[in-house]
Formats: structure tokens, C-alpha cells, sequence
């Protein structure tokens, strides 16, 4: 099915230059990104009022720290697998405890606040 064709007045001809400085750029970006919208759909919705989608200010995780988690989650399924075959893996789970403890106290650690003021 095509796409439906706008009115004359609906169509985006219009162009405006609008100078950032590096920072308050990069800050658009994040925002944009985290709202799920590019940068000039945005820029539009924040101008004109319109709804953008809740998000804003959300950090992304840290890679390693998902990695970790990943290699946890993978540790864990392999002793409920061994564990529900009748083995014996007790004494793993006290490991996998303190494991995904040092992991949640680097993700808190993480995500204290400090680096806002630095923001436009």
C-alpha cells in the first residue's frame, strides 16, 4: 500500500540553519536518541510543542557492565540446569551471589548523579 500524498501545505520545504556548540549538540544527540526520535524530528517536536515520547535524560549502560551480567545470567542457567538433574551445586551459589552483588553495587555506583551539571 503507498503512502498517502500530503496537501501543498503539508509538505516540509522550509529550511532553518541552527548553530550548536559541540556540547549542546551531543546533548541534542542524547536526547534524541533516548526519546527514540533522529535529531531533527526532536529539534521539530521540542520547537513546536508537540509530544516526545518519555526517555529523556536516560543513560546508556555501560557494555562491560552488561557483559557481566550476561556472563552471570549464563552461570546461573548452567546450575539450575545441573541442579534441577539432581547434582549438587550448592556451593556455587553462594559464588554466583556475591558475583551479581559486586555487579549491582558497580551499576549504582555508575549511576550516581554528578556529571549533569556539566550539561547546557
Amino acid at each position: 500500500m503507498a503512502r498517502p500524498r500530503r496537501e501543498p501545505g503539508e509538505n516540509r520545504t522550509e529550511r532553518y540553519n541552527l548553530r550548536f556548540t559541540v556540547a549542546e549538540l551531543e546533548y541534542v544527540r542524547e536526547q534524541a536518541s533516548s526519546a527514540g526520535l533522529t535529531v531533527m524530528e526532536y529539534i521539530r517536536r521540542r520547537c513546536l510543542d508537540y509530544q516526545v515520547p518519555a526517555g529523556g535524560g536516560v543513560r546508556r549502560a555501560n557494555p562491560a557492565l552488561i557483559s557481566e551480567i550476561n556472563r552471570i545470567g549464563v552461570n546461573v542457567n548452567q546450575l539450575a540446569r545441573a541442579t534441577h538433574t539432581g547434582r549438587d551445586f550448592a556451593r556455587y551459589w553462594k559464588q554466583i551471589g556475591a558475583q551479581v552483588t559486586e555487579v549491582l553495587e558497580a551499576i549504582v555506583e555508575s549511576e550516581l548523579p554528578g556529571d549533569e551539571e556539566d550539561r547546557p
